[in-house]
């Protein structure tokens, strides 16, 4: 072997930290004491405005949302994110909408990461109210056998005889990160209610 290049592997093998398995977290945006601030890191491409913890283009958190996060992302991923903003921005509020799901989810300041994922959630363990199972029942018949079949999954595990958000996504519950689509925000936006500068679209997939 080329002892140059050996030297050079030894070197990147210093260089790189240990990583969880399930969690790979690039060296540019991982740091010893929590993650840098946004003028350190090597922005997202698309989204520079965005951590890169969170955008579709660039996370590596392995997030199931049907898990609280505290469950369900790696204690080491966790405290590198500690109370990192979400933006580089002083935004006052972060709405997050999806087309995996019809509701919308604002986040008041501090907008963290940790409050995005708390966010999420919170929001899908409520139940589903008697209107929206009305149209789902009525006019969508391939989302409730997809509801009805992931709420009896869920049922088997932590007991609660009632319908909650999270099953509307069926087994797409992997946080696969957040992104922009000004067009889908326009449609989605609820007749007469004020825009917020700051919304996002979140995707899901299987874990």
């Amino acid at each position: 072997m080329d002892p140059f290049a050996n030297r050079a592997w030894r070197q990147n093998q210093w260089h790189y930290p240990q990583y969880d398995l399930p969690v790979y977290i690039p060296h540019y945006y991982a740091a010893s004491y929590g993650w840098p601030p946004f003028n350190d890191r090597i922005h997202t491409p698309k989204h520079p405005n965005l951590h890169p913890a969170l955008a579709a283009d660039t996370t590596h958190v392995r997030y199931d949302v049907r898990k609280a996060p505290s469950d369900g992302i790696l204690f080491s991923t966790a405290a590198q994110l500690g109370s990192s903003s979400a933006l580089s921005t002083s935004a006052s509020s972060i709405r997050i909408i999806s087309r995996a799901f019809p509701w919308t989810l604002d986040i008041r300041a501090p907008v963290t990461c940790t409050a995005v994922f708390d966010g999420l959630y919170k929001m899908l363990q409520e139940p589903i109210c008697d209107s929206e199972w009305g149209i789902v029942s009525l006019l969508d018949k391939t989302r409730r056998e997809t509801i009805e079949k992931a709420a009896k999954a869920r049922m088997e595990k932590d007991k609660v005889k009632k319908l909650k958000r999270i099953d509307w996504l069926g087994d797409m519950t992997a946080f696969k990160g957040l992104e922009k689509d000004d067009e889908f925000e326009k449609k989605r936006l609820l007749p007469e209610a004020l825009a917020c500068p700051e919304t996002w679209i979140v995707k899901f997939g299987k874990p």
